[in-house]
């Protein structure tokens, strides 16, 4: 049959050519993500990096052994001791952003810049202590003058040299004198000596690295692995995504391919072809066509990952070095997943087909006698369990991955599937819906229903895409956009206060900065420190570590600013050896209300600190407070500002006027989060559904134009009837109008399956939960769906229109 197979194909090849398009396409498709998601996985830079020059590092150790976060700081004597052992670099660490440069920048003394290294590419070092050198910017600021947001306020420097930047930190490079004088701490030292002389004269206390061990003491330990975790994540979900939808749509469309020929089938089995021989003639067309279009879809998949690449970079989805290059094993993964997607679609209807009646071959009427296989009532029905029962569980055990869209994409997905594959049975019911309103206008809208019923087979392959278009598109956005507003409202909900102060630049507020904020008049400021904590048992043994809020007791509890939902215990009237822990921290270390914690703070002193309470678990991260008086080492991140009698946002303004920060009303403050969030969701929307809707979109085309040129004999007999070739066009305009508007209706119902499932779980995170419509989103898909839709479904068939009636009414298809 391989012999027939390969005559088949080549006389037959335009019956092939959609099948072979959409498997090309989705193969590039696959090939394109996995690409993107193999050079987002190990470790981009091996070694080494801040300390490759340097013999010995010695930075402070957390209780486990490994290094402690910055800010944490080596004792005073460390840089005294070490020098028993050798030369002594000491290096400072500190926020340093510099106005119209990068807001990450930090700072460091210039004699480490020789451990990285870092060489000038223009001017000199700096020598007086108003003098910096800046990476990463162009020669031409030598000379120039730059505001750095320093630990001690906003200063002018003079730019006395420039050098290239670095992959793991943009920096700024201050005399050692003046880094000294802003941040006092000695954060490392690398020591001209071998690391057993180091820990010799050191003794117990700071972690000495040497060799590859060094790369743990580098702002990123991991070599840049940790920087790719959201390409990863936007890789990982449009891949999943792409799979998904190209898999299914190539299945569907090998799958109509087949039940197009059912003619020229029963015709085989009519001159005495066995149903086995049917059988493995299907699948090795399917094979030969799929081999062939596989091959043109790797092509395709490095070209697609090329632009992916420049994407990801202009909107800063992967660093600036992220790099997708060509590797062997992502193609073949997806040749051998495009052929065997062919292969499924063709077995799947190749059974039915080789039981066709020989009798078949002499029927003139093409109508759909089944619309179901049982294979898809049980796949279609299977999905939709398979959502309901996953949003259901999700809701009970874990709601807060709802507000995740890697952990809950799978219900959009699921819901979406299932209704497609649902879709020929939907068929009829919702026909009858879309058409009611306008059966009072005559027969015209009857018989486009007819036509659509008729040929189920076909509009359900029309239809299948769609759903998956409008229905991917409305559930993703909608899923994403709901559990955002979750994240701000849960937030929202659980603060009281008029104003929010913010750093103007990095991270921390600055000394200036938080002694303005304590001296405001008529003002109440709460100012919450970020502190990254390790805790464990009374007697000292280390369960966990924790990214705190340090605050004052007063600032929890009804009369404070912040009120988290308490579980148990309360945050009120608390002392100054309080801890607060949410409740996946207590039940992931069997902590109960009352007990008494070690808690080592982030300069790397500990304290007892008792238990208060148990509060919801955030959505942004731990929700760990702890006092203010006991944590050394926090660094101030933020204020909340409240107004007593006499004060107004002008005098508040006017007070911290000559202070780097940013001031705005809290309202405004989350709607502003809320825009960017709504920014960012559309930014990601672009590339994880963009890719799967314009293949979703190909589809409808290329479906239309195989149907057409399988209604050949259909539409010429209309014409002999007496339509006129305008008429008949309209019909068929008609008919792919109706067919989006088929799919836009089943997409609808998945949007709205996949909004009250993941309610059940963000009503059980905050009070009213928001529930937020991509309207605009949904309707510009629905609009190219119907407008891909009208115009291949016209202008295909006024191809096959073309020539005389009675000679079309006695073709083939």
């Amino acid at each position: 049959m391989l012999s027939i197979a390969l005559a088949t194909v080549r006389t037959r090849w335009v019956s092939f050519v959609g099948a072979f398009i959409a498997l090309a396409l989705g193969t590039g498709m696959i090939a394109m993500m996995a690409l993107a998601l193999t050079a987002t996985i190990g470790t981009p830079h091996e070694g080494p990096q801040r300390f490759a020059k340097a013999q010995t590092v010695v930075v402070p150790a957390d209780p486990r052994g490994d290094p402690m976060e910055l800010p944490a700081a080596l004792p005073d004597t460390a840089a005294a001791k070490a020098a028993a052992a050798g030369a002594v670099v000491e290096d400072r660490t500190f926020d340093a952003p510099w106005k119209g440069g990068p807001s990450d920048a930090v700072g460091h003394g210039w004699s480490s810049a020789a451990l990285t290294p870092y060489a000038l590419s223009a001017g000199r070092a700096p020598a007086a202590p108003d003098e910096v050198v800046l990476t990463g910017a162009a020669a031409d600021r030598v000379g120039g003058t730059v505001l750095v947001s320093t630990p001690a306020g906003p200063h002018p420097y003079t730019v006395t040299g420039v050098a290239p930047a670095t992959w793991f930190e943009d920096a700024v490079f201050f005399t050692d004198t003046e880094a000294a004088r802003l941040s006092p701490a000695v954060n490392a030292l690398a020591v001209d000596g071998g690391a057993a002389a180091v820990r010799s004269a050191l003794g117990a206390g700071p972690l000495v690295l040497s060799g590859a061990d060094r790369q743990q003491a580098d702002p990123d330990p991991s070599g840049g692995a940790d920087a790719l975790i959201n390409a990863q994540s936007m890789a990982a979900t449009t891949g999943g995504i792409a799979v998904s939808v190209a898999v299914f749509i190539v299945i569907a469309t090998f799958a109509f391919v087949v039940e197009q020929r059912s003619r020229e089938l029963a015709l085989l089995r009519l001159v005495g072809a066995t149903p086995k021989q049917v059988r493995r003639m299907v699948v090795a067309e399917a094979g030969l066509v799929g081999v062939a279009a596989a091959l043109v879809g790797c092509v395709l998949g490095p070209i697609g990952a090329g632009r992916l690449n420049s994407w990801m970079l202009d909107n800063d989805v992967a660093p600036s070095w992220f790099h997708i290059g060509l590797n062997p094993v992502p193609l073949v993964i997806a040749f051998l997943m495009g052929v065997g997607s062919a292969l499924l679609g063709a077995a799947a209807v190749a059974v039915r087909a080789s039981r066709v009646r020989p009798v078949a071959a002499l029927r003139d009427a093409a109508a759909s006698s089944r619309a179901m296989t049982p294979v898809r009532w049980v796949l279609g029905v299977g999905l939709l369990v398979a959502a309901v029962a996953t949003g259901w569980s999700i809701a009970g055990d874990s709601p807060t991955y709802a507000v995740n869209p890697r952990k809950y994409g799978m219900v959009p997905l699921l819901y979406v599937g299932g209704l497609a594959l649902l879709a020929p049975v939907l068929l009829r019911p919702v026909a009858r819906i879309a058409t009611w309103p306008l059966s009072r206008f005559g027969a015209g809208p009857l018989i486009v229903r007819q036509n659509t019923l008729n040929g189920r087979r076909r509009t359900a392959a029309t239809v299948t895409p769609i759903v998956v278009a409008v229905g991917l598109t409305a559930a993703m956005i909608c899923m994403q956009a709901a559990g955002d507003h979750t994240k701000i409202d849960q937030v929202r909900q659980q603060t009281r206060a008029d104003y929010l102060v913010l750093p103007a630049a990095g991270k921390t507020l600055d000394r200036s900065a938080t002694a303005a904020l304590a001296d405001l008049p008529g003002v109440r400021a709460d100012v919450v420190s970020s502190a990254h904590v390790y805790i464990g048992t009374e007697d000292g043994q280390v369960v966990d570590s924790l990214n705190g809020q340090a605050v004052a007791p007063s600032s929890l509890g009804a009369n404070g600013v912040l009120h988290p939902r308490v579980l148990e215990g309360s945050v009120d009237d608390l002392g100054d050896d309080f801890i607060v822990v949410d409740r996946k921290t207590a039940d992931g270390n069997d902590l109960v209300l009352g007990q008494t914690l070690t808690v080592w703070m982030p300069d790397d002193t500990s304290t007892k600190l008792r238990i208060a309470a148990i509060v919801q678990t955030g959505l942004a991260g731990d929700d760990t407070y702890l006092s203010a008086a006991k944590a050394s080492g926090a660094r101030p991140a933020r204020a909340w500002l409240r107004f007593d009698a006499g004060a107004t946002p002008d005098s508040v303004a006017a007070a911290l006027k000559n202070q780097a920060v940013r001031v705005a009303p809290v309202p405004v403050y989350y709607d502003t989060l809320k825009a960017k969030l709504k920014e960012d969701t559309r930014t990601a929307a672009t590339v994880i559904l963009g890719i799967s809707v314009g293949y979703s979109l190909i589809s409808v085309a290329n479906t239309l134009v195989m149907a057409a040129a399988g209604r050949r004999r259909e539409l010429a007999s209309l014409n002999l009837a007496g339509a006129t070739r305008g008429q008949i066009l309209r019909v068929i305009a008609a008919e792919a109008l109706l067919a989006t508007v088929i799919g836009t209706i089943l997409a609808a119902v998945a949007g709205a399956a996949v909004v009250l499932t993941q309610r059940l779980s963000l009503t059980k995170l905050v009070d009213g939960a928001a529930t937020v419509l991509p309207w605009g989103s949904t309707w510009q898909v629905v609009v190219l769906c119907a407008v891909t839709a009208v115009t291949a479904a016209v202008l295909s068939a006024r191809h096959t229109t073309r020539g005389r009636a009675v000679e079309l009414a006695g073709t083939r298809d």
